[in-house]
């Protein structure tokens, strides 16, 4: 099989069902025949864009970046504020702390609310790297990050 028909049954397996973990969506691709490792999958998963966003069911869910808007009222419902632990500064670069795999859904969303004191962000597993304009300071970004998702205003 290929990675672009990988990638295509990865999307239709998401689409369809609430995946909680890789493991689980290990477990469908090789149910359709898919045989691929943890690494690779995740590799995928991140090339695909494709997010942990919170379910009333399972907690929190795979989704397909179509399925985040990009709306401030779509960011701060889907912001995982229970996900954030910490945020330390080295001048003009964060470095947030989360849950394990909530990184590249956290950065995501970062991105989506286009901070003008925000020049990118780079995910890990569990860490997002922010990078902020020069001369803004931790305050400036602290009050705009929480006047997009007020949520975290009890988490800082």
């Amino acid at each position: 099989m290929t990675k672009i028909q990988r990638h295509k049954k990865i999307r239709e397996i998401i689409g369809e069902c609430k995946i909680t973990s890789q493991r689980d969506l290990q477990e469908k691709l090789e149910e359709e025949g898919f045989q691929t490792t943890q690494a690779t999958l995740s590799r995928d998963l991140n090339s695909l864009r494709i997010i942990k966003i919170p379910d009333g069911q399972k907690g929190h869910v795979y989704a397909l970046p179509e399925k985040v808007h990009q709306t401030k009222n779509s960011i701060m419902t889907k912001f995982p504020v229970e996900g954030f632990h910490s945020i330390a500064f080295s001048e003009n670069i964060a470095v947030l702390k989360c849950t394990a795999s909530f990184a590249s859904n956290i950065a995501m969303l970062i991105d989506e609310m286009e901070l003008d004191d925000v020049l990118g962000t780079i995910a890990g597993d569990d860490t997002v790297l922010i990078v902020m304009q020069e001369g803004v300071s931790q305050k400036e970004f602290l009050d705009s990050l929480v006047g997009h998702v007020p949520e975290l205003k009890d988490h800082l």
